[in-house]
C-alpha cells in the first residue's frame, strides 16, 4: 500500500521575499508536505531557466522545511505561445531544469499543463473535429522522459496534468479521449516494446460548474469527462490505452497524482480582496470543509492509486476576476485556498485550514471505507477506436 501525501499547488513561496519560510510554516500547520510550482519555458531564451533567481531563493529553504518540491513544467503563458511546442528545445531545457534542480532534492516533473485544451495546448482539433494535439504531445512527453531521466537518474516524470473536461467542446479535446489518443500514436512507435512514457499520471478532477454547489460526488456526465468519483473512468482509459506495452497501467503500478483539486469559497465577508467573482459556484467555509473532508475520506485515502493530492491553492489570490485594477491578469482569480488572501500579516485561516489539518496529515489512515480493488473492463490487447491524426511516424524512437 503506498503512502498518500497532501500538498498544495500554489506559485507563492517561489517568489516570496522571505523565500517561503512563513507559507512553508502554514503548510506544516495545515497537514501539508508537498509545494507544486509551476516553471514556464520561454522559446526565445530556450537555453535558460527564467525562474531560476526565485529557485534558487525558495527551493533551499524548501528542503530546509521538509517540503517536497514539485516542477509543472510548460511552454510560457496561455495563448499565443501556447502554439509553440518545441520538444527538441523544450526537453533539452526540461533536462536543464532536472540538473539543476536536484541539488535541492527536487526530483518530480509533470511535463505539461492541460494538454487537451487549447488554452495550454494548441490547435486541439482539425476543422473535421480530429485530434491534432495527441501525436506532438506523445512525441515531447517520450523525449523528455529520456532526458530528464538521463539528467536526473531519481526523477519521477508526471504526463499530463488533464483538464476534466473539455472547456470548449468544439477546440479543446475530452480528457480521456486524449488520453487514449496519446496511446494510439504510443502503440504504433518502437518505443511502446521497449520504454514507458511516464512514471506517473497528473490528474485536475475539478468540480463540475454545471451541477449546483459542485459537491465532490457529483462527476461528470459525458463519458469521456472524470471527476473525483469518476477515477475508474481514468484507470480503465489508461487500460485501454496502454494495456500490453511498455506503459505500465494502474494494474502494473502506475499512480495518479491529483496535482489541482479545489472549491472557490465566498469571499464577501473580507475587506483585502477586489473585483467581481468570475465563478458562479462559489461554496460556503462550512462547505469547503465538508467537501474536503468527504474527499480525504472518500474518494483519495482508500484508493492505492492516489499516492499525491495538491490542493489549488494554500491562499486565495486577492481579485476575484483574476485581473488588477488596471485590467492586468494577475492570476487566474482563485480563491480556493484554506487561507484568505494577504499572506504574512492578512492571511487568515479559514476554517478547513484547522479543521482537516490532521485529517490530511493521516494520509492514507484517513480512509473510513473498503480500499478500492478496480479492475479492467474487458481483458486482452485492445486498440481502442479514434479519431486521431497521427502525423509523422513515431517508430525511430
Amino acid at each position: 500500500m503506498p503512502p498518500l501525501t497532501w500538498g498544495v499547488a500554489d506559485d507563492a513561496a517561489k517568489f516570496a521575499d522571505d523565500g517561503g519560510e512563513w507559507f512553508y510554516g502554514m503548510m506544516r500547520e495545515a497537514g501539508l508536505s508537498e509545494n507544486r510550482w509551476t516553471l514556464a519555458f520561454d522559446p526565445s531564451r530556450p537555453t535558460e531557466i527564467a525562474e531560476l533567481p526565485f529557485l534558487e531563493h525558495a527551493a533551499p529553504l524548501a528542503e530546509d522545511a521538509g517540503i517536497r518540491v514539485v516542477l509543472a513544467l510548460y511552454t510560457g503563458d496561455p495563448a499565443p505561445l501556447a502554439r509553440v511546442h518545441p520538444a527538441g528545445a523544450f526537453c533539452a531545457w526540461a533536462g536543464l531544469v532536472a540538473q539543476t534542480a536536484a541539488q535541492w532534492g527536487i526530483h518530480d516533473y509533470i511535463v505539461g499543463n492541460e494538454p487537451n485544451t487549447a488554452l495550454y495546448w494548441a490547435p486541439q482539433k482539425n476543422r473535421r473535429g480530429k485530434d491534432v494535439a495527441a501525436a506532438p504531445y506523445e512525441r515531447l512527453l517520450a523525449r523528455c522522459y529520456d532526458i530528464i531521466h538521463a539528467a536526473d537518474p531519481e526523477a519521477n516524470v508526471i504526463g499530463m496534468g488533464l483538464s476534466p473536461r473539455a472547456s470548449r467542446p468544439k477546440t479543446s479535446n475530452e480528457p480521456l479521449a486524449f488520453l487514449r489518443d496519446v496511446g494510439a500514436v504510443y502503440r504504433k512507435s518502437r518505443r511502446s516494446r521497449q520504454r514507458p512514457l511516464m512514471d506517473q499520471l497528473a490528474l485536475h478532477p475539478y468540480p463540475n460548474p454545471s451541477v449546483k454547489g459542485s459537491p465532490p460526488g457529483a462527476g461528470y456526465r459525458r463519458r469521456d469527462d472524470y471527476g473525483l468519483p469518476q477515477l475508474d473512468r481514468v484507470k480503465q482509459a489508461v487500460y485501454d490505452a496502454f494495456h500490453g506495452t511498455a506503459q505500465p497501467t494502474t494494474l502494473g503500478g502506475l499512480t495518479f497524482r491529483l496535482d489541482e483539486v479545489g472549491w472557490q469559497t465566498d469571499t464577501s465577508a473580507y475587506p483585502q480582496y477586489a473585483g467581481v467573482e468570475n465563478w458562479g459556484q462559489v461554496i460556503s467555509e462550512r462547505q469547503q470543509v465538508a467537501y474536503l473532508r468527504t474527499t480525504a475520506r472518500k474518494y483519495v485515502a482508500c484508493d492505492p492509486t492516489v499516492t499525491d493530492v495538491e490542493l489549488f491553492l494554500l491562499v486565495d489570490e486577492r481579485y476575484r476576476s483574476g485581473r488588477d485594477e488596471l485590467g492586468q491578469i494577475v492570476g487566474g482569480g482563485w480563491q480556493s485556498g484554506l487561507l484568505t488572501a494577504g499572506g504574512v500579516g492578512v492571511s487568515q485561516p479559514k476554517p478547513a485550514f484547522t479543521k482537516l489539518a490532521p485529517l490530511l496529515a493521516a494520509g492514507r489512515a484517513a480512509c473510513t471505507g473498503r480500499l478500492e480493488a478496480w479492475r479492467p473492463a474487458r481483458s486482452g490487447p485492445r486498440t481502442p477506436r479514434t479519431g486521431l491524426i497521427t502525423g509523422s511516424s513515431t517508430a525511430d524512437r
